[in-house]
Parts: structure tokens; C-alpha cells; sequence
């Protein structure tokens, strides 16, 4: 007797693991970071919105394609305006790599090459092309007189404006539904997503998400475009992919997608693989120039590594299996690779750290780091303040308000991600029950494909940040926007059933008595009132500024709130004296020295203030000052002995 089997789909096998993966976002994003409170508020946001729904949808429908591209076009408006003003009130305190990046870049662009300011590109070198792209970027915008600021601001804003634009554009052709492009345009208009990371923080993430984005739009519309159109796309998608690839080399998951979706449409469906054949090979093609291009990024700067300094690759993999952090970045591991000398030393350490770290977790330990790295990766809670350290001085109206604004804005975010993985999660699971019925679309296969390489890259090798994952906004929002994988909700707009209301009513009432006994959703001890934390690093071993005997620096400081906590920044062995001054009744506070800082713990007013640093000694000492050329970090210049550098700043907190 023959056993015969029945063929599965190798696209809803791949669906069935992404289906798994949404699983671990969803349950993420209502519970992390813990607080009873934020994860009510959560859950009643889903239950609102889900119950809603259908009436939602009957609704559009009625709405003509006119009404509803002046909806959307309103919307985006409305968000282009919100963001200028951002920009404008409420300049952000960047730091860590997108900082330094941003220093080299500017230095660049005013035709200085060196690179020795500090070890961080030698040690990381996969940031140096990013730089350089920049550096071009702000030598133009030097030339129409902006300041670095409004330089990379404007990048920021065109680069995130065009992204939003991609996604609403190929969500409502994809659809050919109203409803699902215009909430997606009021979650980008209500979130904090258009406003903080992506807007105030330059860095790789934002052009790897415009990259995706285009790519995807030209695939799925490649058969209906005309010739003069496939050409332009073309030559678009090559170049996308090309400055992709080299501001961030993981887009190489992109590559490993195209190849095994090339083979495997190359055995079982050649007529499938004709449909997409050209741009695939474009894809390839991108790839393949983004090597020469790197180089030369790197020559034209004069940009030579330096093996002495260079951390071997393997560091990532090792970091993100340190027993004592979550698969994220780690700053002991970093000081711990820094004390060996030289890129073969290194190896040597990583080639007996490695195994050893892995046999400490064990496998239970090493599955449990891949679904707390997955977790992460998928969470959007910390997003808003990636690589910022909040706002440098916002205006006094807005800080009446800061704080209820920040937990409703991370709450709407969690709510937006939870809905996206949740949707994603039933259009995954519509994939497997087709099986044994549908074939493989190679658009959906790579879409999935690519999908899957990125959680698998930072959830099995890399370590990980929850900027990492919103990689997945692109390629998740094609799954849910293409038709033949809508949900019966969708292609048949029914209301609520008597039943449906009243499980809904029973969850929201208990999720509501929750809410209301808890604690309070947000807490404003240690929240900054202003600050000033932009620094090249001393870890990176970055230059120090000499300060003559006796000489005198000051800086002043306006509180637009009152503050409970001051600290600046210190080398750790400098000696100086430190007084705050509040310039409106004259008082001067002397301030306590810690290892790396001078300190008040007191209650401080809002009003005018001055840090006033002494060097009290007779030699020359070192201070730590952020210094730029024409990036404004902080609204008051640095005064060295009464003359002024309004590029230079102390690095400085004031909280609450």
C-alpha cells in the first residue's frame, strides 16, 4: 500500500514560524517593561479598537478614493507641521554612536580627513561609509548657509517623510482598501513614531527602513509597471540597495532571502521566478557594487583600519551571550576586549570566551536568551528614546505636560505594534491553513523570508535593541495589506455579535478595576529638565580640552522647570572647583565632588543659571567639553575666561 504525501507550501511553512515569532512581539509589547498600569492601558486600547473595528470598516467604505486622499493628505500635512515645530522647541541631547558619527561627519564636510579625534571608528568600522554619505549630505547643506542642525534635521525629516509615504502609498495600492491606509496614516500622525527617533536622531536605522520599503514597493508592482517605469524603478532599486548595504552591512539578510528564494523557484516554479526574475537580479546586483563602493567611500575619506584597535566580528555574537545581560549591548564586554591588544589577541580570547559562555547558559539558557533577545527585538517601548537623552531645554508649557505625553505616546505605540504582530500573527496562520492548496507566491516568500532573517540574525547571533526590529514595519505591513490573505473580518464587514460585546464588555470592565487600583502609569523623579550629554566618550579615548592655571569656564542654563538634581561632567581625575549660580537672586551653591562628576541634591527653581568651573591648581588640567563646528548643543555658549564658543558645551544634567 503507497503512502502518498500531501505537498505543503513552503511559504506557509516559513508563515507558520514568523506566525510564532508575532506571538513573543504581542506578548512583549503588553508586559514590557513591567508595569501593571501601561499594560492595562494597553489592553484596553486593543479591546477598543478590535471591537470597533467592523464599524470602522463599514464606515470608510462609504468614503469615495477623493475623500479619502484629502484625508490622507491633511494627515500628512498635519505631521510635516508637528515635526518642524519639533524641531525647532524641542531639540533632543543625541549620543552615543549617531553623536559620533555625526562630529566625523561634520569635521568631513569642512575638509578635515583626519580620523584619530577618538578610537571609536577604528574599533567600529562599519559606520565609516555612513559618515562619509553624510559628510557629502552637509557640505551641500553647508553651502545654502545651514548650520549642521538644520543640516542633518532636514535629511532626517525628507528620509522619514519619504518612508511614511512608501508605506501609506503601497499599503493602499496593495489593499485596495481605504481603511487599513488611513489608520496606519493616523497611528504615524498620533505616535511618537514621526517625532523622536527617526526625526532627532540621524543614524543607519532610518535609510535601512526607506531601503526596504522601496525595495518591496518595486517588487510587488514590477509586472504592472510599463517600460520607462521599470527603468527608473530599476535603476532606484540598485541604488537603494547599494547605500543600504554599506550604511548597514545586516542588510546582507536580504541578499541570503533573494538567493534561496532564486533556488527554490529555480527547481519547483520557473515560470513563477520569470515574474521576478529582473528584479532580483537588480537585487544582486546592488549588492555586488555596494563592495566597491564601501572601498571607495573609505579612500576618498582616507579612512585606513587600524588592526590594533579593531574588534574582531565574533565580539557581537560573544556579547550577546554574556550570562549577566538580556543579548544586548555591553559595556563591561566592550572595556573587557578593550584591555587586549591587537585584532588576532582578541580572536584568540573570543575563540575560548565564546564556547565557554555558551556552556555556562546550556541549552535551556541558550533558548530562553533566543525568546528574550525575540522579545526585545520586537518591543517598542524604549523607542522614543533611542540613543537621546531627552530634550536639551523644552519650553515651559510643554513640561506642564512632558511626562502624561511620553507614557500616553509609548502606550500608543505598543498598542500600534501589538495590533501590527497581532494581524500579521492571523494573516500567517490564514497562510498554514492554505497548505496543501495555495503556491508560492515568490513576492510573499521573500517577504517572509527577509522578515525571518532579521529576527533570526539578532535573536541567534547578534545582540540585540528594539531599534533593531522596526525593520519589520515594511515587510509586515505588505503581508497585511495584500488581499488574498485579508481576514473574513475584512472582505465581510459583520458587527459585533451579542456575545462578542459582552466578553468585551467583561474584559474591559476588569481590565478598567485594574487600571484604576494600580499605581500611578508614570513617575517624574529623574526626569531631565535640561541637559546636555552629547560627548565623543572618554571609553573612546577622546581628545580632552587643557584648561591653563586659574583659568575660569562658565555656561549658562535655563530651567524651564524646577529640579531637584544637577551633576557635570568630569574627567575622572581633573580637579576643579565648582559653584551653580542662580543669576536672578545671586545665590551660589557649591557643588560636591563624586568619580566622574561635580553634584547638587537640592531644590532648585526655574530661572537663569550659570555652572561656573576653577581650576585651582598650578598646572594644566583636562576637562570633559563636547565641542563641534556648527551643531548648536545647547542654547547657551561655553565662556572660557570671559570669551565665548557657542559650539562648545559642558556635559550636564538638571532632573526632577
Amino acid at each position: 500500500m503507497r503512502i502518498r504525501f500531501r505537498k505543503i507550501s513552503i511559504t506557509s511553512t516559513l508563515a507558520l514560524i514568523l506566525a510564532l515569532a508575532m506571538i513573543i512581539g504581542i506578548v512583549s509589547n503588553l508586559i514590557q517593561p513591567f508595569d501593571i498600569k501601561a499594560t492595562c492601558s494597553v489592553l484596553i486600547g486593543c479591546l477598543v479598537i478590535w471591537y470597533l473595528k467592523p464599524i470602522y470598516l463599514k464606515w470608510v467604505k462609504g468614503l469615495s478614493e477623493t475623500a479619502i486622499s484629502r484625508m490622507l493628505t491633511v494627515i500628512f500635512i498635519a505631521m510635516m507641521v508637528i515635526q518642524l515645530l519639533v524641531i525647532h522647541f524641542l531639540p533632543a541631547s543625541v549620543y552615543h554612536d549617531p553623536f559620533r558619527v555625526l562630529v566625523q561627519a561634520e569635521q568631513l564636510s569642512h575638509g578635515n580627513l583626519s580620523w584619530g579625534d577618538s578610537l571609536y571608528f577604528w574599533r567600529f568600522p562599519n559606520n565609516v561609509s555612513l559618515t562619509v554619505l553624510l559628510s557629502y549630505w552637509l557640505k551641500l547643506t553647508n553651502l545654502l548657509q545651514m548650520d549642521t542642525y538644520w543640516g542633518i534635521h532636514l535629511l532626517s525629516l525628507i528620509l522619514l517623510d519619504l518612508f511614511i509615504f512608501a508605506i501609506l502609498r503601497s499599503v493602499r495600492r496593495l489593499s485596495h482598501q481605504h481603511g487599513a491606509a488611513l489608520l496606519a496614516a493616523v497611528f504615524f500622525l498620533i505616535s511618537p513614531f514621526a517625532y523622536t527617533y527617526y526625526l532627532q536622531v540621524f543614524y543607519s536605522d532610518l535609510p535601512t527602513l526607506l531601503c526596504l520599503a522601496i525595495v518591496f514597493n518595486v517588487l510587488i508592482g514590477w509586472s504592472s509597471f510599463h517600460r520607462t517605469k521599470k527603468i527608473v524603478a530599476g535603476i532606484g532599486l540598485v541604488l537603494s540597495v547599494i547605500i543600504g548595504e554599506v550604511v548597514k552591512p545586516n542588510l546582507i539578510v536580504l541578499l541570503v532571502a533573494v538567493a534561496l528564494v532564486g533556488i527554490w523557484l529555480l527547481i519547483r516554479n520557473r515560470q513563477q521566478l520569470k515574474v521576478i526574475k529582473t528584479p532580483l537580479i537588480l537585487i544582486v546586483l546592488g549588492f555586488v557594487l555596494a563592495v566597491p563602493t564601501a572601498a571607495g567611500l573609505k579612500s576618498a575619506s582616507h579612512f585606513k583600519n587600524n588592526n590594533q584597535y579593531a574588534f574582531p566580528t565574533a565580539h557581537w555574537i560573544w556579547m550577546s551571550y554574556n550570562p549577566q545581560t538580556k543579548g544586548k549591548y555591553s559595556f563591561s564586554d566592550v572595556q573587557t576586549l578593550s584591555s587586549i591588544q591587537g585584532k588576532q589577541a582578541k580572536q584568540a580570547y573570543l575563540k575560548k570566551a565564546l564556547p565557554e559562555r555558551l556552556a555556562q547558559l546550556g541549552p535551556l539558557g541558550i533558548v530562553w536568551r533566543w525568546i528574550e533577545k525575540a522579545s526585545i527585538l520586537l518591543n517598542v517601548s524604549f523607542m522614543p528614546d533611542a540613543y537621546s537623552g531627552g530634550y536639551i531645554a523644552a519650553p515651559k508649557l510643554y513640561q506642564k505636560f512632558e511626562l502624561p505625553l511620553s507614557a500616553m505616546g509609548m502606550i500608543v505605540m505598543r498598542i500600534g505594534f501589538a495590533l501590527l504582530y497581532a494581524e500579521t500573527f492571523f494573516r500567517c496562520l490564514r497562510l498554514w491553513q492554505r497548505r496543501f492548496k495555495s503556491t508560492d507566491d515568490p513576492r510573499i516568500m521573500l517577504t517572509i523570508l527577509t522578515a525571518l532573517g532579521y529576527i533570526a540574525f539578532h535573536t541567534l547571533l547578534w545582540e540585540t535593541e528594539s531599534r533593531y526590529g522596526q525593520v519589520m514595519i515594511p515587510l509586515l505591513g505588505i503581508l497585511c495589506a495584500i488581499p488574498s490573505l485579508a481576514l473574513e473580518s475584512e472582505r465581510r464587514v459583520r458587527p459585533r455579535t451579542k456575545t462578542e460585546g459582552w466578553l468585551t464588555l467583561g474584559a474591559l470592565a476588569v481590565t478598567i478595576a485594574v487600571f484604576v487600583a494600580s499605581s500611578p502609569l508614570y513617575s517624574p523623579k529623574g526626569h531631565y529638565v535640561a541637559e546636555q550629554q552629547s560627548q565623543l566618550s572618554l571609553q573612546f579615548d577622546a581628545k580632552k580640552t587643557h584648561i591653563c592655571p586659574y583659568d575660569t569656564l562658565s555656561q549658562q542654563v535655563k530651567l524651564n522647570h524646577q529640579a531637584r538634581h544637577f551633576s557635570v561632567s568630569l574627567a575622572p581625575a581633573a580637579e576643579f572647583s565648582g559653584t551653580l549660580i542662580n543669576e536672578q537672586t545671586h545665590q551660589h551653591y557649591e557643588l560636591k565632588r563624586t568619580f566622574n562628576a561635580l553634584t547638587l541634591e537640592r531644590t532648585l527653581p526655574e530661572g537663569m543659571y550659570r555652572i561656573r568651573l576653577r581650576n585651582d591648581l598650578q598646572r594644566s588640567q583636562s576637562v570633559l567639553i563636547t565641542k563641534t563646528i556648527s551643531y548648536r548643543l545647547a542654547p547657551y555658549p561655553l565662556e572660557i575666561d570671559q570669551h565665548k564658543h557657542p559650539y562648545w558645551s559642558f556635559v550636564y544634567t538638571f532632573s526632577r
